[in-house]
């Protein structure tokens, strides 16, 4: 079973069993953000146009890759007041595994998304998606208190999660909105 999964399943467990696992180098520090700018470019592949293709796969992978390393920032500033027994390499690669939550969900929107017409989207259908977003979002905040409880051996974990939120979240928007708004404000300064 792949990590994502047990994760789902025993994330304390988890947790433990990737501590001790061996570092593999720069492979360990880059294999998980693969994984999410994968997804990504796989969700921006299938909302678009209701079909994969490598081109929008690969330019969804590079325009998400923020969102990965607004995490990796994130972690690294709990990282820096913690006792630094691992490496940091290890410790961004475990920490990204609690974005399995995220990563299943990506996968039921595209398994949804080949599913259905792309006619068939309504206003009912978009706000059930939306709130459909809370469930991985408050199991990736659990997932991320297993960690700092296990992982950084933290004490002050909801702390620890709140900070990360802020810095992770801050980072990851304000990315996303300023590709977003770069046009609109090309467009005004002209």
């Amino acid at each position: 079973m792949s990590t994502e999964l047990r994760v789902l399943r025993a994330p304390a467990a988890t947790f433990r069993e990737l501590t001790a696992s061996p570092d593999r180098g720069a492979w360990t520090l880059v294999r998980r953000p693969l994984l999410i700018m994968f997804a990504m470019g796989l969700l921006l592949s299938l909302s678009s146009s209701t079909r994969v293709s490598a081109r929008t796969v690969v330019d969804g992978m590079i325009s998400f890759a923020f969102v990965p390393i607004a995490e990796a920032l994130a972690v690294a500033a709990i990282y820096a007041r913690s006792d630094r027994r691992l490496p940091f390499t290890r410790v961004v690669d475990t920490f990204l595994v609690s974005n399995a939550p995220w990563l299943l969900w990506i996968l039921g929107f595209c398994a949804w998304q080949v599913a259905r017409s792309p006619t068939t989207m309504s206003d009912t259908t978009g706000k059930w998606l939306v709130a459909s977003l809370l469930a991985p979002a408050c199991w990736a905040a659990y997932l991320d208190l297993q960690f700092f409880r296990i992982v950084l051996s933290r004490r002050a974990v909801a702390v620890d999660l709140v900070v990360a939120r802020l810095i992770g979240w801050t980072g990851a928007i304000g990315c996303f909105l300023g590709i977003a708004l770069w046009a609109q404000i090309v467009a005004w300064l002209r």
